[in-house]
């Protein structure tokens, strides 16, 4: 790995979590709640990575500190992407109204986005889907013996889409081969 390792923050969705864990492994750093990061990390980091799910209600979990912290950032002259993770990817008008709701447009010009797919859970969904998935939860709770997707799905109380593989694109603007 060339390079200085990306500070890598996430919100509290849990799909962004585990992207962000598994961009940690790849960097062999820590990630952390975008809340809870040393100030001093930023101002060391070349490169700046927030993992965030795309709340139901519309926005993103960890925009806010992204303008809170623009100068420190990017007017500093860090690299910033913003991965967004959904259930589901979100069309080009959908994510361009989501962006511009989120940040100016000079703001969308100096960050990187990136869209991967999260964790399902009932309050993405319809009245029909909430119900199937609580009880597909319901029936699982009562297996005796559980797979690994089995166990994370009762973890993170939906479907679990996130997929490692999609990081791809992502660790080669980090590691500025894209």
């Amino acid at each position: 790995m060339s390079g200085q390792a990306p500070v890598i923050l996430h919100d509290d969705d849990a799909g962004a979590r585990r992207y962000a864990g598994w961009l940690a492994e790849e960097f062999e750093t820590g990630s952390t709640h975008h809340d809870s990061v040393d100030p001093a990390e930023l101002v060391v980091a070349g490169t700046v990575v927030l993992v965030t799910g795309m709340r139901s209600k519309g926005g993103l979990g960890g925009s806010a500190f992204i303008r809170d912290n623009w100068e420190a950032l990017v007017e500093a002259g860090r690299r910033v992407a913003v991965v967004m993770v959904g259930p589901t990817p979100v069309t080009d008008d959908a994510r361009i109204e989501l962006m511009s709701g989120e940040f100016s447009e000079d703001q969308l010009r100096d960050l990187k986005l990136f869209q991967l797919r999260g964790v399902v859970t009932p309050e993405h969904l319809g009245f029909r889907q909430r119900l199937g998935i609580k009880t597909a939860l319901a029936a699982l709770r009562r297996k005796p013996e559980r797979t690994p997707e089995e166990e994370m799905m009762l973890e993170t109380g939906g479907v679990d889409l996130t997929d490692r593989e999609a990081l791809g694109p992502l660790l080669r603007w980090i590691r500025r081969e894209a």
